[in-house]
């Protein structure tokens, strides 16, 4: 009787925690200057059961010009951001990639349209963002397992590593900072579990971030959406995990 009770009372908490981050006000979209030309962009969102989500994409400037990775949640934030990302570069980015079809990635991309900006994605996103209630890229890039595209130039290079956190997750590696943003498809190092895996593939989800880590071997900054930044440990962590979760 009694553990049903405390059971109940844990899930009650549970729900009224939920519900009061429901209620507050969500932080503003923000920049974190990580090195010279890179900066980490955050924006917040609530996502189910999760209750207010942070997620982080990248921007980097450099010779070519202003470069996004990944919106922010909604349009109006992402508006916000790239007024941001102006005044602290001096300029709106000139093309942005979006590293897969959820709304924390791709829940902006009206925002940048209005702007002119072109957006790339992988087909596969393109494909799976209308019945998600998203915007498709301007471009979308055929990539197979393990094929990079360096269409954005400037030592960008977008990595298909292949299904994980979604079928269609991408990561972006900037040479000249030695930094790989992973999104989703890594976890953050405080991370006990793979987070949302509905629209995963667990079993393949190590062979992927392997993938990454042979794609990227000079790669020293590791960056997951909804955590702080690492280094490689952010990798054989995902592993462990992703292995774990497949065992089940």
């Amino acid at each position: 009787m009694w553990m049903k009770f405390f059971a109940a009372l844990t899930l009650l908490f549970a729900h009224g925690n939920v519900a009061a981050a429901q209620n507050e006000a969500l932080p503003e979209p923000a920049l974190e200057k990580i090195a010279e030309g890179v900066w980490i962009h955050k924006s917040y969102g609530m996502a189910g059961k999760w209750g207010k989500v942070l997620s982080q994409g990248l921007v980097v400037k450099n010779d070519g010009g202003v470069f996004l990775v990944d919106t922010a949640w909604n349009d109006a934030d992402t508006e916000k951001l790239l007024k941001l990302i102006e005044a602290e570069t001096g300029e709106l980015p000139k093309a942005a990639i979006v590293t897969h079809a959820h709304a924390d990635k791709m829940g902006g991309m009206g925002a940048l349209h209005a702007h002119d900006i072109k957006t790339f994605a992988h087909a596969f996103s393109n494909e799976d963002a209308p019945a998600r209630g998203l915007a498709p890229a301007t471009t979308g890039l055929s990539l197979s397992e393990n094929a990079a595209d360096a269409s954005l130039g400037d030592g960008l290079t977008i990595l298909y590593p292949g299904a994980g956190h979604t079928r269609d997750n991408t990561v972006v590696y900037y040479a000249p900072a030695k930094v790989a943003f992973a999104g989703c498809l890594i976890r953050p190092g405080e991370a006990k579990d793979m987070g949302n895996t509905a629209d995963g593939d667990v079993g393949h989800w190590a062979q992927a971030v392997r993938n990454v880590a042979d794609a990227f071997p000079d790669a020293e900054i590791v960056i997951p959406s909804h955590g702080p930044m690492g280094g490689r440990e952010l990798l054989d962590h995902t592993i462990e995990l992703a292995e774990a979760a497949a065992a089940q």
